[in-house]
């Protein structure tokens, strides 16, 4: 059998699209989180999701700002203007579909037993990024005796082995923070996991970006989020994402 792994596509239906194309052949799919926000492609992102007819759908921390605005109310005023736009254009159902998105835990697929976590730790705490210790990993199935962990949450795709256990972060969909323009994603073929990529162009999330009316009012923050995804970065050229895109990481 063939799972799709994916994570991460913060409303970029291009790349979503570019990875269905390539994996067309699927038998099962998993998404660990981070649908919509903050991309301008949303109501496109959740149609290619419903789509794949999802196995298992985490519930990831910019989609508990899709239920619950009031998470990002104190964000500086350009992300609350880009967001509540966002929303307010949402097609009927689909806040309701994201509400029915499942908690962290122990899951099986195709035999398999997993743990899935979408990734976010407690603040204050080291991200679960490649050089993070092992205690961070720790932390993502805490009092789980499960072998393999997917999880999403820092954009970067790696795997750690820590002693009998694996950690895969499959990288994100829409916004791969390596200085390249790609999506990240990965597959389980018959039970034996894959790290993929897949370039794709990204005009469609451009030209969807350049039509949202409130980022005339912040034409810097408009230029930022533009050259953030052509960049490959995301929110930006800066340590420790340009470290890991040096060492190879994607």
């Amino acid at each position: 059998m063939k799972i799709l792994v994916i994570t991460d596509i913060h409303g970029n239906a291009s790349a979503l699209e570019a990875v269905l194309n390539k994996e067309e052949d699927i038998d099962g799919a998993i998404f660990l989180g981070d649908a919509l926000l903050s991309g301008p492609q949303a109501n496109e992102t959740m149609a290619l999701l419903d789509s794949l007819k999802l196995d298992i759908a985490i519930m990831g921390n910019h989609d508990e700002e899709v239920l619950n605005p009031s998470i990002f109310a104190g964000w500086p005023a350009e992300w609350v203007a880009l967001n509540e736009w966002i929303l307010d254009q949402l097609e009927a159902g689909i806040a309701e579909t994201v509400e029915n998105f499942s908690s962290n835990g122990e899951y099986e697929i195709d035999g398999m037993e997993l743990y899935l976590h979408h990734g976010e730790l407690e603040k204050g705490k080291p991200a679960a990024l490649p050089n993070a210790p092992e205690e961070t990993f720790a932390q993502l199935d805490a009092g789980s005796s499960r072998k393999l962990i997917l999880f999403g949450h820092t954009h970067v795709q790696f795997e750690r082995q820590i002693g009998l256990k694996t950690y895969i972060n499959p990288g994100s969909v829409g916004q791969p923070r390596c200085g390249k323009l790609h999506a990240c994603y990965g597959v389980f073929l018959d039970r034996r996991y894959e790290a993929r990529q897949v370039a794709y162009d990204p005009t469609a999330w451009l030209t969807a970006l350049d039509a949202i009316p409130v980022l005339k009012e912040f034409p810097d923050f408009h230029k930022w989020l533009r050259v953030g995804l052509l960049s490959g970065y995301g929110i930006g050229e800066r340590e420790p994402w340009t470290q890991f895109a040096a060492e190879g990481y994607c």
